[in-house]
């Protein structure tokens, strides 16, 4: 979802008249924190396609990792402009996740339509370690209660990051101010 985000975000730019290269101009504060972030997403990636035989507390603690790198990287670079919604999104997936006791709250009706009564029954009954059943959950409104098709089930809190990461990525790109700041280039008349 994220990554649509971004293309989005950079068609929009484009769309407003402005340059893709701008994208590689902004320096952001504490760079490694959202490389960081993003290694242990892809590890939950990972864990989540049965290629690591993991417990359930080494997802949460990754999990949680990421959640906290993104959100100092977000918070390092606060000032950007729109930098404040994916903290919004960011904060509300953190919270329902916490207190649900490091579980996500899952939809009965978008499981059986994403993934079959089956899945519905495994999850009323508790037997899906990483989500509870929405409709017993603290704070289930942030929870994973909006399908998108027949694909996935979304959180208000991620739909709200992929709304940061688009306007955050088209305002880059559309800004006419933005200069590479580290090259310094001087007039030949200068030298005359």
């Amino acid at each position: 979802m994220f990554l649509e985000a971004l293309i989005l975000g950079i068609i929009i730019g484009i769309i407003r008249k402005g340059k893709i290269s701008r994208l590689g101009y902004v320096h952001f504060s504490t760079k490694p924190l959202i490389y960081i972030s993003a290694l242990f997403y892809l590890a939950i990636v990972v864990m989540n396609l049965g290629l690591f035989n993991y417990s359930s507390s080494l997802y949460s603690v990754f999990l949680l990792i990421t959640y906290i790198f993104a959100g100092l990287f977000i918070i390092a670079n606060i000032s950007m402009k729109f930098m404040i919604v994916p903290l919004i999104g960011l904060g509300s997936n953190l919270l329902v996740f916490l207190a649900n006791g490091f579980k996500f709250p899952l939809s009965a009706e978008a499981a059986a339509r994403l993934y079959g009564t089956e899945m519905q029954k495994l999850l009323i009954n508790g037997k899906i370690l990483f989500f509870t059943p929405a409709e017993n959950a603290s704070l289930s409104f942030l929870g994973n209660i909006i399908t998108l098709g027949n694909w996935i089930a979304v959180s208000p809190g991620d739909i709200i990051t992929a709304i940061g990461v688009v306007l955050i990525v088209q305002a880059i790109v559309s800004d006419k101010f933005i200069q590479n700041r580290n090259r310094i280039t001087f007039s030949k008349d200068v030298f005359k």
